[in-house]
């Protein structure tokens, strides 16, 4: 599973959610959990938006997710 996608089912928070919290376009963030895309694909926009609708700084939110994809990666 994509890390992104995996931080928000974690969080139990939708791909709509985000976008209806933060103005950021569905199918932007459609495009950014597609399992093919690394996580070091993803935008500072996409990451921001995530992390503004988990009240968490785009930093808090990064380091959740880089430590996500570790994880993932063993």
């Amino acid at each position: 599973m994509n890390a992104l996608q995996e931080y928000l089912d974690q969080n139990g928070v939708t791909r709509h959610q985000v976008a209806k919290q933060t103005g950021i376009a569905n199918t932007t963030l459609a495009n950014a959990v597609k399992e093919t895309k690394p996580l070091s694909g993803k935008t500072v926009k996409v990451i921001t938006a995530v992390a503004q609708a988990l009240g968490k700084t785009p930093g808090q939110g990064l380091d959740d997710l880089i430590e996500l994809d570790e994880d993932n990666s063993k």
